[in-house]
């Protein structure tokens, strides 16, 4: 076919583009199980988002809510501007340009590899990809992917080809509002609404510029930036994504100065606030419910169903107002009885040490003992460290 064309100019170029056209549809065809999963057409166009199931009250009052991850979409009417400045600005800068790939940042990336200062140059459009279609987990990958080389270069290929689908399926506003809804805050926090609520106890479209710079830079490492495990680093983190908007001046210098001295503030919140005392009604209608999603095709933790029951959360409440003042008499008839007794010992009087007995009914102190055999500080030590405990009695 090639033999034609004469000038080698022409011909070699002809060849090199007709084999890389034939290798991205191999890749997309996942040819002879080689290169694995790729998303179709049909996939790009409608989208699966895991969203956790809700229970309410027959009025209307969130009860709880079921998942695998913690998530509640948003549209982009609901998010701060500042959120998708800081985004952009620390994460794609020519987001509104490329076309899913951008190769000033992958020739950038690749000369900063070489001279060994790695850096990434994944657009948003990629790492959506990567985020819906989970082109890295082992369900996606294919032969090929036992050749150590190849398990990195071909899902980095199928996110390109997946960008250039979703660029042409959706605008910037929904591409952006996707991958706000897709990305993980850590805590198993998922999406821009339910990170506001969890970090700082607001709606997404609350955040202000210093809120939305951090967690836009928690988004390089969820783990190493988290304000509530590590807040210097995440504090310096979100500097940087300051900085990063003062530079494509989406903020000003003063503005930056000032933004720099504004400490944390974090305050803790849920999605789920003032549901606390409800745990039991989600105990209830389980199994019921599991059973019913099975028989009907529905995942219960996935599918966002909305789950109405018949309580009437005032009438619960009035319920629960009188259980907690029976369960009061309850409390102070239990101490007058038990109240001078050592929990730790038996009816002879003999100590019991009851926690190290509990501890090592644990599985995870099996795993810890196999795990350090000959080093039972190391398991001792894991046990001993200070947890956070919500300590509750009746008055």
């Amino acid at each position: 076919m090639f033999k034609e064309i004469r000038n080698k100019y022409i011909r070699y170029p002809s060849i090199f583009l007709f084999l890389i056209i034939i290798f991205f549809c191999a890749l997309q065809l996942n040819f002879l199980w080689l290169f694995g999963y790729s998303p179709s057409k049909k996939d790009v166009k409608f989208p699966t988002l895991r969203v956790g199931s809700e229970l309410y009250t027959a009025d209307g009052k969130l009860i709880g809510r079921y998942f695998k991850e913690n998530r509640t979409p948003v549209n982009f009417e609901e998010i701060s501007p500042s959120v998708i400045d800081a985004l952009v600005a620390t994460e794609d800068v020519r987001f509104y340009s490329h076309i899913g790939i951008d190769f000033r940042s992958l020739l950038s990336s690749s000369i900063s590899t070489a001279t060994g200062d790695r850096r990434g140059a994944s657009t948003i459009t990629q790492q959506l990809a990567k985020n819906l279609y989970r082109t890295r987990y082992n369900k996606s990958q294919g032969l090929l992917s036992k050749i150590p080389l190849m398990r990195t270069i071909i899902p980095k290929l199928k996110e390109w080809l997946t960008a250039i689908k979703l660029e042409s399926n959706y605008s910037k506003k929904e591409i952006i509002t996707m991958y706000l809804n897709t990305v993980s805050f850590g805590n198993n926090t998922y999406g821009i609404k339910t990170a506001a609520r969890i970090y700082f106890d607001k709606e997404a479209n609350e955040l202000d510029v210093p809120e939305s710079a951090l967690l836009v830079g928690m988004l390089k490492g969820t783990s190493l930036y988290n304000p509530i495990k590590n807040p210097k680093n995440a504090l310096e983190r979100r500097n940087v994504a300051l900085a990063q908007m003062n530079k494509y001046e989406y903020i000003t210098s003063q503005q930056l100065a000032m933004y720099k001295t504004v400490p944390l503030k974090l305050k803790e919140g849920r999605v789920d606030a003032g549901s606390d005392g409800d745990s039991y009604l989600r105990a209830a209608v389980d199994k019921y419910l599991e059973e019913w999603c099975e028989e009907n095709n529905y995942d219960l933790y996935e599918d966002g169903l909305k789950i109405y029951t018949t309580i009437d959360s005032k009438l619960q409440h009035h319920a629960e107002e009188a259980v907690s003042e029976q369960m009061k008499i309850l409390q102070r008839r239990f101490y007058s009885v038990w109240g001078n007794e050592d929990p730790w010992e038996d009816s002879e009087k003999n100590k019991v040490d009851y926690p190290n007995r509990a501890m090592k009914n644990l599985p995870v102190y099996n795993l810890l003992v196999k795990k350090y055999p000959n080093n039972p500080d190391s398991v001792d030590a894991y046990f001993n460290k200070k947890k956070k405990m919500r300590i509750f009695s009746w008055k």
